[in-house]
Order: C-alpha cells, then sequence, then structure tokens
C-alpha cells in the first residue's frame, strides 16, 4: 500500500483502532515521508539535535523501538514547522503505538521475532501460508500444538529433556487466543497449503493426528472464510516455495503495509516488506494454492490419512 498522509486514515485522531505495531509502521513510514518531503537527511536532523543519532532515527522510521511522545513531537514539528494536523495525527498514533498487545503478559513465552506476525494477522484482509512441516498454528488441535511444543523440549544436541509445563501452558494459552480471532464476524480470509508430509508426519500419537486430521477436514469442508489445499506427494517441485515456512498478510486500508513471514526453526523469524518481494510472494503463494489439489480432492487426501490411521496406536 502507497504512503497516505495520516490525516485521511479513516480512524486517525479517534479512539485506537489499530494494532500497536501496525501504528508504530505506520507512523515510522510516514516520520520518514515527512523527512524526505523536507529535503532532509537523516544527517541533517542529527546536526539539527532533534535526535540523538541517525541509527535512532532509523530505527523510529522503521518500527524497531518503542515510541516516545516527545519525540514524534520533536521530529513532526521540525519536519512540518508545527503543522497541527500532521502534529495531532502522528501524536495519535504514538499513543496507539504504546497501548500493551494482547499477549504483553506473555511476553515470557512469546519470542520477540513474532512480535509483528501476531499484532498484524488480527488486522489483516487476507493471511496466505505455506508449510512443510507442521499443520499451520492458526489451524492446530490444542493436542496437537501440545504435541509440538513438548517435542520442541530438546537442546541443541536432539536430547530430550522434561518440558516446562508452566511455559507450555502459557504457551498454550497464547495459540488458543492468536486462534480464537479466525472464527469471529470480521477475520481475515486464511488461505492454507499444506505439503502432503504435514498430514503423513504423526505428532504426539495416532489419536492426536486423527483429531488434527479430522478438524482440518471440517474447516476445509466448512468454513467459508478458510481455504486448506493439500500439495500432494506427486505435485511438481516447481510449485513449492523455496521457504519451508512462508505467510503472507494482505492489511486492509490504513492498517499498515503488507508484509511477508518467513519462520525457520533454527534462526526464528524475519519478515520482508520491499514492495518486489511483497509482490513475488503474492504471485507464489497464489500459484501454489491454485497448483495444489482442488477442494474436494484435498478432502479426498485428508480422508485418506484418517483412514489410514484408523486402528493404529
Amino acid at each position: 500500500m502507497p504512503d497516505r498522509d495520516v490525516r485521511a486514515f479513516p480512524d486517525a485522531g479517534g479512539e485506537p483502532g489499530r494494532p500497536p505495531a501496525v501504528a508504530a509502521d505506520l507512523l515510522g513510514r510516514h516520520l520518514r515521508r515527512l523527512r524526505e518531503e523536507a529535503g532532509l537527511r537523516q544527517t541533517d536532523v542529527v546536526a539539527a539535535k532533534v535526535i540523538g543519532s541517525a541509527s535512532m532515527l532509523s530505527k523510529y522510521e522503521g518500527a524497531k523501538v518503542p515510541v516516545h511522545e516527545e519525540q514524534v513531537r520533536a521530529l513532526v514539528e521540525f519536519y512540518t514547522n508545527g503543522d497541527p494536523g500532521n502534529l495531532q495525527a502522528c501524536l495519535d498514533m504514538a499513543k496507539e503505538a504504546s497501548v500493551k498487545e494482547w499477549w504483553a503478559e506473555y511476553r515470557d513465552v512469546v519470542p520477540g521475532h513474532s512480535d509483528r506476525l501476531f499484532s498484524q494477522e488480527r488486522a489483516a484482509r487476507e493471511i496466505r501460508t505455506f508449510e512443510t512441516h507442521h499443520v499451520p498454528g492458526l489451524l492446530q488441535t490444542p493436542d496437537y500444538a501440545l504435541a509440538i511444543m513438548t517435542e520442541a523440549a530438546a537442546d541443541s544436541e536432539g536430547t530430550l529433556h522434561e518440558p516446562d509445563i508452566a511455559r507450555v501452558r502459557r504457551r498454550m494459552a497464547v495459540r488458543l487466543q492468536r486462534q480464537m480471532f479466525l472464527f469471529l464476524p470480521g477475520a481475515p480470509d486464511f488461505y492454507a497449503v499444506l505439503d502432503e508430509n504435514v498430514l503423513r508426519r504423526t505428532k504426539g500419537s495416532t489419536t492426536v493426528m486423527r483429531g488434527q486430521l479430522r478438524q482440518l477436514y471440517s474447516l476445509a469442508e466448512n468454513n467459508r472464510r478458510i481455504h486448506i489445499r493439500v500439495l500432494p506427494f506427486d505435485a511438481p517441485a516447481a510449485l513449492a516455495p523455496a521457504h519451508n515456512s512462508v505467510t503472507l498478510l494482505t492489511m486492509e486500508p490504513g492498517q499498515g503495509s503488507d508484509v511477508v513471514y518467513i519462520e525457520s526453526s533454527n534462526v526464528g523469524g524475519s519478515y520482508l516488506s520491499d514492495q518486489d518481494s511483497i509482490d513475488q510472494h503474492r504471485q507464489r503463494l497464489t500459484t501454489l494454492f491454485m497448483g495444489a489439489a482442488g477442494k474436494d480432492a484435498t478432502l479426498d487426501i485428508i480422508q485418506s490419512h484418517i483412514d489410514r490411521l484408523v486402528g493404529q496406536r
């Protein structure tokens, strides 16, 4: 989404209507635009003693540090000679950006790289995802999620150890709260493509896996906003993205820029927000969805894996 004057945002100046991370992203991009429109480089702002360093200014513009209203005020007044419209809109967004996220009380079990994903997925218009290892977190049953979290309790050499039950319970609470928004009015359309290996790879036990597959079947068959497709074993290799876990968040107007989230089990998660990357991943994920098994064929594949597990322990 191209930058727009914040005064045109539908809820600017009103009650907080955006998740904090989204507000911080919008604010950062607008601060950068105001600076560039004023013909200023970051070093010019530092030289004028409006902010301490170019590095800190970059972090403000990239929404990488907590927002301080007085700093925002100083920047906007310097860039615009105190234009009241821009100043008030930016201060309103600074207040939104300072509100605690819904998972703030679970900060001990929420990795920092998940912040932007958790914040923006609730404000998205559409979510597209591809997974090769696990059922997407937003579609996991509690038992399947518990199996994943328990499985992760191993050291770097793969030696299992007893999981911290209290932490697991808190992670489960976060997972369930994340899932709830998909079933509320106004939820985003959710498009998920699962490599067939996800259905084949048993997590926890066959009972747990059957329950997960049955839920996937039910959602794929009945939920009008959740669209699940399976990439069969015999699908062309060229269809699959280069990454094992890719999510594209397409945002509503006024709710921040679209973003791609790529997760890796060994390095956490990373984000792409430049337009070329967004466009490439959007095309790839859309092509992948269209090239995967259709709805009826997906239901047949899921059912075949349910049947395979019947009678097994």
